[in-house]
């Protein structure tokens, strides 16, 4: 099962991602990416990824 992210980065823009739950994994989006081609084939088997929590309410994080 995956899972979208989103953050805010230090500007305050949303950054989206992409989390592989079973092993807590960071997905790029990025075609040559095994692990983005599985997750592919996976929404092409018909499953729907967990949705992204709301961050609309949270504060950028720090660039550090």
């Amino acid at each position: 099962m995956y899972k979208l992210t989103s953050k805010l980065n230090y500007e305050g823009q949303e950054i989206f991602g992409l989390t592989r739950v079973s092993d807590n994994a960071n997905i790029p989006f990025d075609p040559t990416n095994t692990d983005y081609q599985a997750y592919l084939k996976w929404l092409d088997a018909g499953n729907t990824p967990e949705a992204a929590d709301d961050k609309s309410n949270a504060a950028p994080a720090q660039e550090g």
